[in-house]
């Protein structure tokens, strides 16, 4: 999804096209917007004066600045304010279907739409939106990336999301969903086929009407990359045949004896290629055998792990001691002889004063400071570099070491 500058090529019926090397322009562009960075407001409004100086100009800045567009609200934001008057012409001059609109909007690599919930009594705003952002979609050819945030998805978009051949992220969090469509065209695609996907809902939705219409819609025989919650993954219908790479699953609640009934199938279905694998424990009680919770959960077929990461709440960080810890994932992941990074994490809480920290409550809930890296270390040599060879990359507790030649030196934490 990387940007390239590109010059157009001199023609018959430009013959001053162009008029210096193209090096001289690729830098003067590199310049104004160097490449992997998203642009400021700034940078946008010199890149559209500069769009505006002639044709040239024009199809050099043009793809860089439709490259990410966010949509926020009812309002078309083009990492600045512009108002609802600009959004409508927009939408309208894509009705139109003229050229150099058509063709921005196929420069499209990125769209991002946040923010637009609208109420069900509002039935002519809800059909105003599905039509409009639809209306991109059908000619957004080459996105790569969509993202709904707090937004409602209607039928409309889903239709419009099985036609993105080129989409390969697709990332939905706390959305709100009408009932899914039922395609009764001929040769057209029933699914949405993507190979990475995060969903996440909102902390307190626990409900599964809503994220099943979600599920009911994804094509998972291409799916390599899923990062999402317990609930939305024990939804998904997993084939044989599956191709999953990577694995995230948060919100795993370990004083929830459903979780832990559902999360070993979850894994063992999906876990025979699995490369990457994060857990996410979210509760705020202590289990005294988690060793044995762990052990529940981790079926013996995820042979091909690379990666294995555990995030666990703060109050089990203070109760099971760093070496006690890496001694249990290494006891019970240790059938994956591929092993290469290994990191056992907790969340990273907000500052806390003095005073709060000095009173028994606050003593009790207090993250400790990181370990010190001879620590981590000795936990590294003694306990897990037997259990994995191949290993190069150990983060415990925030405290990370990378095998540099010979020797682990200390790196930042990921």
């Amino acid at each position: 999804m990387s940007f390239r500058w590109a010059v157009p090529e001199r023609s018959v019926d430009h013959p001053s096209f162009p008029t210096l090397p193209v090096e001289i322009y690729l830098e003067i562009l590199e310049r104004l917007a160097p490449l992997g960075q998203k642009l400021s407001l700034e940078q946008t409004k010199t890149l559209t004066r500069f769009a505006g100086a002639c044709k040239l100009f024009c199809h050099i800045a043009l793809p860089r600045i439709y490259e990410r567009v966010d949509l926020v609200g009812r309002v078309y934001h083009k990492h600045d304010d512009l108002s609802a008057r600009r959004e409508a012409s927009w939408f309208t001059r894509i009705s139109a279907r003229e050229d150099l609109v058509l063709w921005a909007v196929k420069c499209v690599k990125e769209c991002n739409l946040r923010g637009v919930v609208l109420p069900s009594n509002n039935s002519s705003a809800v059909s105003v939106f599905a039509e409009r952002y639809t209306s991109i979609f059908r000619h957004t050819i080459n996105m790569r990336r969509l993202t709904f945030t707090n937004c409602l998805i209607e039928n409309e978009h889903w239709r419009a999301m099985m036609t993105l051949g080129a989409l390969e992220e697709l990332c939905i969090y706390h959305c709100v969903f009408t009932e899914a469509p039922q395609t009764t065209q001929p040769n057209h695609p029933v699914k949405i086929s993507v190979p990475s996907v995060e969903f996440y809902r909102d902390d307190d939705d626990n409900t599964d009407d809503n994220a099943s219409v979600a599920a009911e819609k994804l094509d998972l025989g291409r799916l390599r990359s899923l990062k999402t919650d317990v609930g939305f993954a024990e939804l998904l219908n997993w084939p044989q045949d599956c191709i999953l790479e990577q694995l995230h699953v948060s919100r795993i609640n370990y004083s929830n004896p459903e979780h832990q009934a559902v999360l070993k199938p979850i894994l063992r279905q999906t876990g025979q290629r699995v490369a990457e694998l994060m857990l996410v424990f979210s509760d705020h009680i202590f289990l005294p055998d988690f060793g044995s919770h762990l052990r529940d959960i981790i079926p013996d077929n995820s042979q091909n792990l690379r990666s294995f990461t555990l995030v666990v709440d703060a109050i089990t960080r203070e109760h099971v001691e760093a070496r006690e810890m890496s001694s249990l994932v290494c006891r019970y992941i240790g059938f994956s002889p591929t092993m290469e990074r290994l990191v056992v994490t907790s969340p990273i809480a907000l500052s806390v004063p003095a005073w709060w920290r000095g009173t028994a409550l606050g003593r009790r809930f207090t993250p400790s400071q990181p370990l010190s890296s001879d620590h981590v270390q000795d936990i590294t040599l003694k306990i897990i570099l037997p259990v994995f060879p191949e290993i190069n990359y150990v983060e415990i507790y925030r405290t990370a070491l990378r095998l540099e030649g010979c020797s682990w030196a200390k790196v930042r934490a990921t």
